[in-house]
């Protein structure tokens, strides 16, 4: 297992160096910046972490620089994301019903994330430790979250997935998805899925910073999003949203 750990530890930073000059070369930086310093902070923070797992004598440092770092990662990934919602939906801030999506999203998220840490209990865990693994159940919610929610109003509005904005949001909606089992699997399994705990993410992590190339790789199309600029209304959004629900049902008929 040494040369795979060797390759997940450097894959990512060495794949997010190249993204972070794309940034710049696409003057992407202007209008993602969180998404940026993440990607900026991910290189220094993946590339510590691959010297102390390798070459430090003290099993701790590695501990408090690995959750030290996932803190800022969550932090910085939630003001990406977010910053991804109003670049896509800029033009959309204007309708008061629409302001009330993300908040509520966000709070159902978190109350999911709160049933999941009642119900499904850390095994084989400290309780510093299971505080640790809720706050990063309540993280991943909140980012699927974002992730579906951006995807079903860019469904409802039509509008164009080959924008940067939403490479973003896959990436991210990617690597949340992999921490999230990763987790939920260490949590209710316990030491058994230390290995599973601890490549699942790294997996997903590699594809997320692969996505992120793929989006940058290419130039954005024209007619970006906020150049978007229909009138929509609360009844023509319900009416797609039923259009939708009868595409649905028709799937499933005999």
């Amino acid at each position: 297992m040494k040369y795979v750990d060797i390759a997940f530890g450097l894959f990512p930073p060495v794949m997010q160096t190249w993204l972070a000059l794309l940034l710049v070369r696409r003057r992407a930086y202007k209008r993602f910046p969180f998404f940026l310093t993440y990607t900026v902070f991910a290189v220094v923070a993946e590339l510590c972490k691959f010297v102390v797992a390798r070459y430090s004598q003290h099993p701790m440092r590695y501990f408090y620089l690995y959750w030290g770092a996932e803190a800022v990662y969550a932090t910085l990934g939630f003001l990406a994301i977010h910053e991804v919602f109003r670049q896509i939906f800029e033009n959309f801030t204007s309708l008061t019903w629409f302001k009330f999506l993300l908040p509520m999203v966000g709070l159902g998220m978190l109350a999911i994330s709160a049933l999941i840490s009642i119900v499904h209990r850390a095994v084989e865990t400290p309780p510093f430790l299971e505080g640790i693994y809720s706050l990063q159940i309540a993280v991943r919610c909140l980012q699927i979250g974002v992730f579906f929610l951006i995807f079903f109003l860019a469904r409802a509005f039509e509008l164009d997935y080959r924008q940067y904005a939403f490479g973003i949001a896959a990436g991210f909606g990617i690597a949340a998805a992999g921490i999230l089992l990763g987790t939920l699997v260490r949590t209710g399994i316990g030491l058994k899925s230390v290995i599973f705990f601890q490549y699942v993410p790294v997996v997903a992590y590699c594809i997320a910073v692969t996505v992120w190339l793929v989006s940058f790789v290419r130039p954005e199309p024209e007619d970006p999003f906020r150049e978007f600029r229909p009138m929509f209304t609360p009844e023509l959004f319900l009416g797609r949203l039923e259009k939708y629900k009868e595409e649905v049902r028709g799937i499933f008929r005999p």
